[in-house]
């Protein structure tokens, strides 16, 4: 089962189709030089309708989106009404290769590149060293689309980023579950395992809970250690991070 990062108002937020008002139809479907020229070279009217849906949607999430045209006719006329208003059509569909060949202008104007396997492999280890930071869900998720934004890549569909972010999590539990079983000696590890099988005790007082649990055992196998424990964890992290910096 996935992690619930974001409220569903959320994912929609973020990964819904824009729905416009009128002054946001202005702003968003207006064309830069570039992308006019880019529109003149399509032949079709409808292909350059679609052309200029798909660019503004883009320019609001940087990122596609697969739809009806029944679904965005608000758009399709305020577009039609600007650009060409003797064309009726209020279905300007095109094929997916048509579509897909302007996604690819669309990334090269806004000088983004599309997700592959390549992006994956640097987010994934960004969300690693994201989580050794914290190990809340939302920061590493928030993380990653400031890392996308940056790097200008398209960012990947919820459920691969809740994979990430579940991935790095159980990932950081790993790398310091190993720290742990390296660094602390037996006698700390038997106090910390007392410790977490005394149900009753962890809701005692504090002084009677480490009286009780360490009382026999005495806090220094733990005290000592600590340190020595927080060192190693440093020298990971700034391993990983370094590990990060090399992709």
């Amino acid at each position: 089962m996935r992690l619930r990062i974001l409220s569903d108002s959320e994912i929609d937020a973020l990964y819904g189709r824009p729905r416009f008002t009128q002054e946001e139809r202005v702003e968003y479907f207006s064309l830069a030089p570039a992308e006019k020229s880019a529109l003149e070279q399509l032949r079709f009217i409808n292909a350059k309708i679609y052309f200029i849906l798909q660019l503004g949607y883009f320019k609001a999430r940087n990122m596609f989106f697969v739809f009806d045209p029944q679904e965005v006719g608000e758009d399709i006329r305020f577009i039609r009404s600007r650009y060409f208003p003797d064309f009726q059509d209020l279905d300007p569909d095109i094929a997916k290769v048509t579509r897909l060949k302007q996604q690819r202008t669309i990334l090269k104007l806004g000088n983004y590149r599309s997700w592959n396997a390549k992006e994956r492999a640097m987010l994934e280890a960004r969300a690693r060293l994201a989580a050794t930071v914290c190990g809340k869900p939302i920061y590493i998720f928030r993380e990653l689309l400031r890392f996308l934004a940056e790097q200008r890549i398209v960012a990947p569909g919820y459920s691969a980023m809740q994979d990430m972010v579940g991935g790095a999590l159980a990932y950081e539990q790993r790398r310091l579950a190993e720290i742990v079983h390296d660094q602390i000696d037996p006698p700390a590890k038997k106090a910390l395992q007392r410790l977490l099988d005394d149900t009753q005790g962890l809701h005692e007082e504090p002084e009677t809970q480490f009286d009780g649990i360490f009382g026999g055992l005495g806090v220094q196998p733990l005290n000592q250690r600590t340190e020595q424990f927080a060192g190693a964890i440093r020298s990971s992290a700034r391993s990983l991070i370094a590990r990060s910096a090399s992709t």
